[in-house]
């Protein structure tokens, strides 16, 4: 348990590095002590299971495909995160026996008031979409609350882990933790036919996992929900039950460990108002997705008409050089004025730190980015895209120690104060290319407020019939 948590804590600093921001909503959810599994999509492989350790308190025994056991570095990770492996038949001439024995290691940790952590989709998760759900976690729970006649209080808690971005390195990280599901509840039903309980038990789970995690249904929507979601952007905050309250990934710290984490904070990269912007854009995009689902399957004629009336106003934005960043400008010009002289001095001002920060973090980043392609499975390669980035930019902050203890007359403390500030740089480095995209684009656009009103004013008809015609689905299609 110690070793766990230690592991937990070093995860927790690195996923801290890692991603932009990672932030959690509804852990009130997790029950704090008593049988509990976590039932969570999967897209991102071995970063899942990271992240879910991170923002749970308690410790989680994952169920993890015996393959990934195989390789000497993930074995280690995974034994102690206390993973137990599940085979497939593929994998094993014994799967079945094998899998009867991982059962009954399951139902003893349950019973003994432990936490099981589970992705029920058996694969990684595609992009935008949760898969349809194996039974294999309605059978476990089942099980283990029959063998207990259903006196156990097992619960399950979906769990929707949701990435800003394809790209991890540079991602967000949303988790948002369902209401948990009663297994007793369905007794019943177990009672009269066990396989009719297990099938409406993942029916359940899929359905809250579904609501949790963005799922595009259908792949044709995709485009058209970042467009609508662009469009929209704050627009939609009055169309979103937001009852929830969102944390940080960093939990409360003892005295003894504060100034601990005011350390950790320094290398913070956002703030509150950033993280409940992240989980907007995150319930924006499910809410677009649902009501755009719902349209298509009962009233394809509107959502034809939607994306017409959509690719029209895109059409004019283009036409007059306007980018989607700035349709929030229409109707606050001074204020854009300010933003664009704001950005001009951030551009000057911020450039000999972000050109500090490449010079220091480019190898290391350029390493991470590249050279964990080269492992074919995915699973793997997730994790090489972790673990080699950590290696990378650990190896090269160490490597930049030593040559200025060499080189140089400076006190180990102006050392060690030197490699303290190669992370935050690097972070600006990081951000100063998008910062500088989006100044260029203020600038594309500079006369627009002084020449352009007719163009403005019917971007802003537009803009204004196109959400009254999204609202009105809304109103009519969501769930």
């Amino acid at each position: 348990m110690r070793l766990y948590r230690s592991l937990i804590r070093f995860l927790r600093v690195v996923t801290h590095l890692y991603f932009i921001e990672v932030r959690s909503s509804g852990r009130d959810h997790v029950p704090r002590e008593g049988p509990l599994i976590l039932a969570a999509n999967h897209p991102g492989s071995v970063l899942d299971a990271i992240l879910l350790s991170t923002q749970v308190p308690r410790p989680i025994r994952y169920l993890a495909r015996s393959g990934l056991f195989r390789l000497p570095l993930l074995a280690t990770l995974f034994r102690s995160l206390g993973a137990i492996p599940v085979y497939r038949p593929h994998e094993t001439a014994d799967a079945s026996e094998r899998n009867r024995v991982t059962f009954a290691r399951v139902h003893e940790h349950l019973e003994l008031g432990g936490c099981i952590g589970v992705f029920p989709e058996g694969r990684n998760s595609p992009w935008a979409k949760v898969g349809q759900l194996r039974t294999g976690v309605a059978r476990m729970a089942l099980g283990a609350e029959a063998r207990n006649d259903f006196a156990l209080g097992l619960v399950i808690v979906p769990v929707g882990i949701n990435h800003d971005r394809r790209d991890l390195l540079t991602s967000d990280a949303l988790l948002r933790f369902g209401k948990p599901i009663r297994v007793a509840d369905y007794r019943q039903i177990y009672q009269g036919d066990p396989e009719v309980a297990v099938q409406a038990l993942t029916d359940e789970v899929q359905q809250v996992l579904r609501r949790q995690a963005l799922h595009i249904a259908d792949r044709r929507l995709e485009r058209m929900v970042s467009d609508l979601e662009t469009v929209f952007s704050d627009r939609l905050a009055r169309l979103l039950d937001q009852g929830e309250s969102l944390s940080s990934e960093e939990p409360e710290p003892t005295l003894a460990k504060r100034w601990v984490w005011k350390m950790l904070r320094w290398y913070h990269r956002s703030s509150v108002a950033a993280g409940r912007a992240l989980e907007q854009r995150i319930l924006s995009r499910q809410l677009i997705s649902s009501v755009l689902s719902r349209t298509l399957e009962q009233d394809p004629k509107s959502l034809v008409a939607l994306r017409i009336h959509l690719e029209r106003y895109k059409d004019h934005l283009a036409q007059g050089r306007l980018k989607a960043a700035l349709q929030q400008s229409f109707d606050h010009p001074v204020r854009e004025r300010w933003v664009r002289l704001r950005m001009t001095v951030f551009a000057v001002v911020t450039a000999p730190v972000a050109l500090f920060g490449l010079a220091h973090n480019v190898v290391p980043y350029l390493i991470t980015k590249f050279l964990p392609r080269i492992f074919r499975d995915e699973a793997v390669r997730t994790f090489a895209f972790f673990g080699m980035g950590v290696l990378a930019f650990l190896s090269s902050y160490a490597a930049v120690g030593y040559w200025l203890w060499r080189s140089s007359e400076l006190a180990w403390p102006w050392i060690l104060a030197y490699i303290a500030v190669l992370p935050p740089t690097g972070f600006v480095a990081l951000g100063y290319r998008r910062s500088i995209l989006a100044y260029r684009d203020k600038i594309l656009v500079r006369t627009f407020v002084f020449d352009q009103a007719q163009l403005v004013e019917l971007l802003r008809s537009e803009r204004e019939s196109l959400f009254a015609r999204f609202e009105a689905l809304s109103e009519r299609y969501r769930d």
